[in-house]
């Protein structure tokens, strides 16, 4: 198969990811314009008529610009293989592993030895040539005839008939008042003028999505009912005319499914659309559309589950005790939350409650109560959950006047406007008395109901709802036990079985899953008087059901009950061995009938054989009687094939004598033994449970092991049968007494089977790997071990293993096992560091080099898990290695060896500070550049460069060399300097447009000064003109006041108070747009908010805090409140500090500007209160800055800044006076730049010198 790039395989990819089986040519362009941005539809015309993928899809014109894109291979998966029904080496489809969890890629915890790639299987290889096929990528293919089947099987599932509303549940009904209105005593409750809940069975509902398996949820939910009126009352409209009028509203229909239905009242139709989003809107906006006074009617296909409702069933015709019934639906549902209604029809022999709850249910609540208590009174408790109502049973109540029930009489009762917006159809009329009318969802059937006392009033109509209980849902028993064809794919018997011969049995019983079919040799045992007696009272005590044989079929309530009394009657018949009596004379005929109490027989039509059966010991006493005058018959028909061992005195047997079955169904799932008239014995050991076919493996030494003890203990030849797919049969050939013997042997082996199950530890994942098993298999096998091992992905892998324990010759000792398993198993993990895709890309190719060794499955076995997960909880990529620790440990150092190359590790690049912040400023979109063309190396430069210093950068060794000399050249800088003499007034006013213009040179700026220093302009700690700062230690942390602009000011919280103007538009302005943004919309006169602090990048939270003079204040009233309103100002803002685990904080100073209150009285209060929350959180740490600008205000706050008493040290620092501020000063530039652009600093060194001037 072709795996290079190309169009085609895109096409593939495009569908299979959007799992659609069709779209639009425009559609399709749109997914493959991601992936060249020149191709054009005609180009893909182009491609669809290509011979390959002609045979794969369909082109069809809907209109001169658009052309639907429809899935349909020529060449498709083989259902019947799927089914097991197809075993034709040269069929003319493509055949897969037939097992459906297999099939559909689901996680399974068996092995499976099916190819699962269509290139395994010669006859497909032959056929993916012939069509063309073999230039396609080989998973996107499969993944592609998978859907095409899938889509196929939706069509299936949703293509059913429509209930029946003829076909009625029994008559008895129980009175429900929806409305909790109490019964008259005037109304018996049996007349059908009163409301009751009408239920109608599985059988008669109509199915929905919800009932089928394969119909996924996402595909119900883009489906629509459409109803329009009968051919009768609308000859013009038809589905057709529905497409046009969806189409002139831009409403494409994507599928019209089969399934449809015309009668005398209705057409209905479901159709498929494109997505979700277009079925939402037309319920919403037009669920009835008009068109030539005819109307057309949408509701949903999918129906929901009544959140209120659910059935209990018990299988039996006792009466369940009303008290239990109460105490156990309160133990699932809640005290005084249910309400009881028996809904048990006459003389059925099943009993069913309905149970009506006030509040939603908790399903999940329900079910895990149900898990452990599921039996009430003895009886097995059915949980059945039952569909929203939407068909109403209407019906004229008894002694009123009323015309006979149609369609026009009832519209006219309920009025023309209600029933064109609220009755979906009129499904069907009864009499003359009563129809079923659907309504348009579940909410229109609730205010139906709250409406139904004016029903009865006014229009003498009595509605009840009726109820559909909500099927369990189908389910394949083979499929439960997928071992069983695991095994036979290597076997040359399983590829010879036709599909006649397939079982009988199953294919019926898929057919009606309420009959089980009895074999028919087991029928003589079943309905014999003693035997049969003997079985109900089993079944009865078992599974506490009554069972009655009608012919060959026993019927049972549900399709569980038919598993588990399959399992039964099949353990039940493990009791018996059957014998065959060839022309029996009269002593034995004689002998048969006085044994009848305790041997059931049964002679073979056509035949000269009779059947006999009996428990064993039975058998053994009289089966020299039964064997010693038996006659050879000439014609056995309906026998198997007699096999004797090879002996001078035995004659050989031809075709002719002993012809081979016509049917499987002549071997029983018992042994059957018979004799010649040379006494040698063969014994056919029946083997149907799944879990020994492993030991009979074709790579299991236990078969030869076997033969051989039987060989040389007993002088018995095996030979071992595959004659279906769950049944195998060991033919014990040899004397008779030799043979029981070596059956009683055969029987106490396999009944000593144990299961022991492996797990990962927190020390040792070797059971994620898949292949373990065959390791783990190999080793025990060279260890003299019979034991099977099988894996299973469940809880991140797991290792069967079973053993036959205690047994002299075959047993195994579960200590030696896990010795064996746990110790011998050497195993060992890499989990990959760093995101390198080709780390990833070499691991793979290392695992596909393991896997094709010689002694892969026996020394060795790997798995490479790839990174998964969600991003909140993603898993590392990891390669996993098991098996001898010699090979492990060679592996481990070739994984070790690749990590070692193509791992990202540390690369030391001598980089000084300046160096890295150019880089960050001026250097991004090359270094972005360079990320990208190693991304898949795992390197990524621009994550790495930090400004603080703490600058790591990785990748692989074998590119450490090419990052030095691509950050050594982008960072070689030189630093030219000018000295200039100015004001610092005029330096602070000035700096914002010098910043600016140096930055647009790329280059950055430094300057310094007697009393003005800034480093270089980092991006998160821009330099700060500091004039004045004097700072006192308080407890554990520092009071600073600062004469300087609050938006420069080096701090964690910067406080702003919202309700001055100026201040806050200063911050904003510059803060950003990002700040503003948050802001938009929030309460800043009444609230306290925070936010990023956007473009100040010395600070990391703005704290905007609303505060102005109390008026109590303003008016003389209470001189106090302004203490405690700026308390509460500053004590605000320091919680908020403590509480996001910050350590510092800037304050303005408030109330100074226009409010007119002295700055002496707001710099005590403010001081006083900052000190004293230093001292009362002294784990803090905290430093308080008060950022002033005013020099007056300044002198004010540093004057009022004292050590306290609780301080432990304290310190004053000054600075230049701000009296000195306006003298000139000595001012030192310095520009950063590159090597080329050292001219362009120079001359920006000269526009500044004008500036400053």
């Amino acid at each position: 198969m072709a795996s290079a790039y190309n169009l085609s395989d895109e096409i593939l990819r495009v569908f299979v990811n959007t799992q659609r089986s069709e779209m639009t040519l425009a559609d399709l362009h749109q997914h493959l314009a991601d992936h060249s941005d020149r191709l054009t539809t005609d180009d893909l015309l182009r491609v669809f008529r290509s011979a390959s993928l002609i045979n794969l899809f369909n082109l069809q014109s809907i209109s001169n610009d658009l052309c639907l894109v429809q899935l349909n291979p020529k060449l498709t998966l083989c259902e019947l293989c799927l089914k097991r029904q197809c075993r034709t080496m040269r069929c003319s489809k493509l055949h897969l592993c037939c097992f459906p969890a297999h099939f559909f890629r689901k996680p399974s915890d068996k092995e499976c030895c099916f190819p699962h790639k269509l290139t395994e299987h010669p006859n497909n290889v032959i056929l993916l040539r012939k069509f063309n096929y073999d230039v396609f990528d080989e998973n996107l293919l499969l993944d592609l005839l998978r859907l095409h089947l899938k889509a196929n099987k939706e069509n299936e599932a949703t293509n059913t008939k429509p209930f029946n509303p003829d076909r009625r549940f029994p008559a008895k009904q129980s009175p429900v008042h929806l409305n909790n209105r109490p019964p008259t005593s005037s109304s018996p409750t049996t007349t059908p003028q009163h409301r009751v809940l009408k239920s109608r069975p599985p059988s008669t509902t109509k199915k929905s999505p919800m009932q089928s398996t394969i119909l996924t949820e996402n595909v119900a939910e883009r489906q629509l009912d459409i109803c329009i009126p009968s051919e009768k009352d609308a000859p013009d409209v038809d589905l057709e005319i529905v497409q046009l009028v969806l189409a002139t509203k831009d409403i494409i229909i994507e599928r019209q499914l089969d399934k449809q239905v015309s009668n005398d009242f209705y057409r209905r139709y479901t159709l498929q659309f494109k997505s979700k989003q277009i079925v939402d809107t037309l319920l919403q906006t037009e669920p009835v559309i008009t068109y030539n006074n005819v109307p057309i009617k949408m509701k949903r296909t999918i129906r929901q589950r009544d959140a209120r409702l659910f059935a209990f069933k018990f299988d039996t015709d006792k009466k369940i005790d009303s008290m239990r019934l109460n105490l156990y639906v309160e133990t699932l549902v809640g005290k005084h939350n249910g309400d009881i209604i028996d809904m048990t029809p006459d003389g059925s022999e099943q009993q069913v409650y309905l149970v009506r709850c006030k509040e939603p249910i908790d399903f999940n609540h329900l079910y895990r109560i149900y898990s452990t208590k599921n039996t009430l009174q003895g009886f097995r408790v059915i949980i059945t959950e039952i569909y929203a109502a939407e068909t109403l049973e209407v019906s004229f109540m008894p002694n009123k006047p009323h015309k006979p029930m149609s369609i026009e009489y009832l519209r006219k009762l309920i009025g023309e406007t209600r029933w064109q917006q609220d009755v979906f159809a009129c499904v069907a009329i009864h009499d003359e008395y009563s129809a079923d009318i659907e309504l348009m969802n579940e909410e229109v059937t609730t205010n139906w109901l709250l409406d139904a006392n004016r029903f009865e009033r006014d229009l003498f109509l009595s509605i009840r709802p009726i109820i559909d209980f909500i099927p369990s849902p189908e389910k394949n028993e083979e499929d439960d036990d997928e071992e069983v064809t695991n095994l036979l794919a290597e076997s040359p018997v399983a590829t010879s079985i036709s599909p006649s011969n397939a079982s009988v049995d199953s294919s019926k019983e898929e057919k009606d899953l309420h009959l089980y079919r009895i074999k028919p040799d087991w029928r003589i045992v079943l309905t014999h008087p003693t035997f049969g007696k003997d079985y109900r009272k089993y079944i009865r005590e078992n599974l506490n059901l009554l069972v009655q044989i009608t012919g060959s079929t026993i019927q049972v309530p549900n399709e569980h009950l038919r598993k588990e009394l399959a399992r039964h009657t099949n353990m039940f018949i493990q009791k018996f061995v059957f014998h065959e009596v060839n022309n029996p004379n009269k002593a034995q005929v004689q002998l048969i009938k006085e044994n009848y109490h305790r041997m059931a027989h049964k002679w073979r039509q056509d035949t000269t054989v009779t059947l006999v059966a009996a428990h064993r010991d039975v058998i053994d006493e009289l089966l020299v009687q039964l064997t010693s005058v038996s006659r050879p018959s000439s014609k056995t028909t309906n026998t198997p094939t007699l096999r004797t061992r090879s002996s001078t005195n035995v004659k050989k047997q031809t075709p002719s004598s002993s012809p081979k079955p016509s049917n499987e169904e002549s071997l029983t799932s018992q042994p059957l033994l018979k004799s010649n008239e040379n006494h040698t014995y063969l014994l056919p050991y029946s083997i149907e449970n799944s879990v020994y076919f492993p030991f009979f493996h074709t790579s299991n030494s236990f078969p030869d092991r076997l033969r051989t003890y039987l060989s040389s203990t007993y002088d018995i030849t095996l030979e071992i049968k595959f004659v279906s797919p769950t049944k195998l049969i060991l033919e014990l050939s040899g004397q008779q007494n030799l043979v029981h013997e070596a059956r009683n042997l055969l029987q106490s082996l396999f009944t000593s089977l144990k299961n022991k199950t492996y797990s990962n530890s927190s020390t040792s994942c070797k059971f994620s790997i898949p292949d373990v098993h065959r390791v783990a298999q190999w080793h025990l096998d060279q260890s003299g071990i019979v034991s099977s091992c099988t894996y299973s992905p469940r809880n991140s892998g797991t290792l069967l293993v079973r053993y036959f324990a205690g047994h002299p010759q075959f047993g195994a000792d579960e200590q030696t096992i896990d010795d064996i398993i746990l110790n011998k198993l050497y195993d060992k993990t890499y989990q990959l560091l760093g995101n390198s895709k080709k780390f990833e890309v070499k691991l793979n190719e290392l695992q596909k080099t393991i896997q094709s060794r010689a002694d892969y499955g026996q020394h060795i076995c790997c798995w490479f898990q790839s990174q998964k997960g969600s991003t909140e909880n993603t898993q590392p990529p990891s390669i996993y290695l098991c098996g001898s620790k010699p090979v492990v440990n060679e592996v481990y150092i070739q994984v070790k060896t690749l990590a070692d190359e193509y791992t990202p590790t540390k690369c030391d690049v001598p980089l000084a500070p300046n160096q890295i912040v150019y880089l960050l400023q001026f250097c991004q979109t090359e270094i972005k550049k360079f990320d990208k063309r190693y991304e898949d190396d795992g390197v990524n430069i621009l994550a790495g460069l930090k400004s603080d210093g703490t600058s790591q950068v990785f990748a692989p060794k074998y590119l450490h060399a090419e990052v030095k000399l691509f950050l050594l050249e982008m960072s070689q800088i030189q630093m030219v300097s000018k000295d200039f003499k100015c004001s610092s007034q005029l330096l602070k006013e000035k700096k914002s447009e010098i910043s600016a213009l140096a930055s647009r040179r790329h280059c950055l700026l430094s300057i310094s000064s007697s009393s003005l220093s800034s480093s270089p302009s980092l991006p998160k700690v821009p330099s700060s003109l500091v004039i004045n700062s004097i700072s006192v230690k308080v407890g554990s942390g520092e009071i600073h006041v600062i004469n300087g602009d609050l938006t420069k000011e080096q701090a964690d919280v910067i406080v702003i108070c919202s309700t001055s103007k100026l201040l806050y538009e200063k911050v904003i302005k510059a803060a950003g747009s990002e700040v503003e943004q948050e802001l938009k919309g929030k309460d800043l006169a009444n609230k306290t908010i925070d936010t990023s602090a956007g473009q100040l990048r010395q600070a990391k939270r703005l704290f905007f805090i609303p505060w102005a003079p109390p008026s109590a204040y303003l008016n003389n009233s209470d001189p106090d409140s302004l203490r405690q309103s700026i308390m509460a100002f500053i004590q605000d803002a320091i919680k908020f500090t403590i509480q996001t685990n910050l350590h510092s904080i800037a304050f303005p100073a408030i109330g100074c500007g226009g409010h007119g209150i002295p700055s002496g009285v707001i710099a005590t209060i403010m001081i006083e209160t900052a000190q004293k929350e230093l001292l009362s959180n002294p784990k803090a740490q905290l430093t308080v800055k008060f950022v002033i600008q005013q020099a007056n205000v300044c002198l004010d706050f540093s004057a009022k800044l004292k050590p306290t008493s609780g301080s432990t040290t304290a310190h004053r620092t000054r600075t230049s006076s701000p009296t000195h501020s306006m003298n000139e000063e000595k001012v030192t530039i310095t520009l950063t730049t590159s090597n080329e652009n050292v001219n362009v600093a120079r001359s920006l060194l000269d526009a500044i010198e004008n500036i400053l001037a």
